[in-house]
């Protein structure tokens, strides 16, 4: 009978830098602007106990709403772009022999900071960028800051976020598919599989996990997206080109609406968490 290691609590000591560092300042962050969303706070004076008030006023207010509303389109603009369109140019250059060439030139976007992303497609886009170029090949018309334009700037900007976001995705899905057990692929061949019924049956079930990964990956980042935004166009025109995230900065910083910020804080974390519960639970009793 194997004799059973013993843990000694010294053990524990270890790790006990890293347990103290996320009790600080992420647990003990959460539930103070969990405290902070029952609160009227400007930053400055007292606080006073408000109740539900900040969660009932996000929602009758109108910016709020469109936040909302802009933050669902970020989101399933996410999964239709950067999750599937990543893996179609993965299955299409994993057998080039310029597979390098295309992972670097996709990938370099991602290098950069969404701020400085955000920076390139402002002045790309400004009166003296495309729009002054496409004036003086005689549209006149289309001489004005696109970024102003409501609707069109959100579209802009998802335009930008598939920019900077493909490449992981893109690196993340070639590794993977480059790792698949060619042995479960070459025995559907064997059995008449062609090589759609390939990749939807065998290839598509393999690499499963990693498609998940890209999925919660993307459904986070864009329901936290805010740099490339706050660049651009700062929420605007009229805070019509705002998500969740900048609403959340708005309100505390901005305004120093600290409960309001802290509601709309919390609002966007339970979202969060619920989504990528039921991706998980969903993966895990399938697995």
């Amino acid at each position: 009978m194997k004799k059973k290691k013993k843990i000694y609590w010294r053990d524990y000591l270890y790790i006990l830098p890293a347990v103290v560092l996320v009790a600080v300042f992420f647990i003990s962050s959460i539930l103070f602007t969990l405290y902070l969303s029952f609160h009227d706070w400007d930053g400055v004076n007292k606080m006073t106990f408000a109740g539900m008030k900040n969660y009932i006023l996000l929602f009758k207010d109108s910016n709020f709403l469109i936040s909302v509303r802009n933050t669902l389109i970020w989101v399933v603009s996410s999964l239709v772009t950067t999750v599937i369109l990543p893996l179609i140019l993965a299955i299409m250059i994993t057998r080039s022999s310029f597979i390098k060439l295309f992972t670097n030139v996709f990938y370099f976007p991602t290098a950069i900071s969404g701020t400085v992303g955000g920076l390139i497609m402002a002045t790309l886009l400004s009166t003296y960028g495309l729009p002054y170029l496409l004036g003086q090949l005689g549209h006149p018309e289309v001489v004005k800051d696109w970024l102003a334009i409501p609707g069109v700037n959100t579209f802009i900007m998802i335009l930008t976020g598939i920019w900077q976001g493909i490449g992981l995705n893109l690196v993340l899905y070639v590794s993977a598919l480059r790792n698949v057990d060619r042995s479960a692929v070459e025995s559907a061949m064997l059995d008449g599989a062609g090589p759609v019924r390939i990749y939807t049956s065998v290839i598509l079930h393999l690499i499963r996990p990693t498609i998940i990964v890209v999925l919660l990956m993307s459904l986070v980042n864009s329901f936290k997206v805010f740099d490339g935004i706050w660049v651009m166009t700062k929420g605007g025109p009229y805070r019509s080109s705002e998500t969740l995230a900048i609403t959340m900065y708005e309100e505390s910083f901005i305004y120093n609406r600290y409960g309001r910020g802290a509601a709309v804080a919390i609002v966007l974390t339970v979202v969060i968490l619920i989504v990528s519960y039921f991706n998980l639970k969903s993966t895990f009793k399938e697995d």
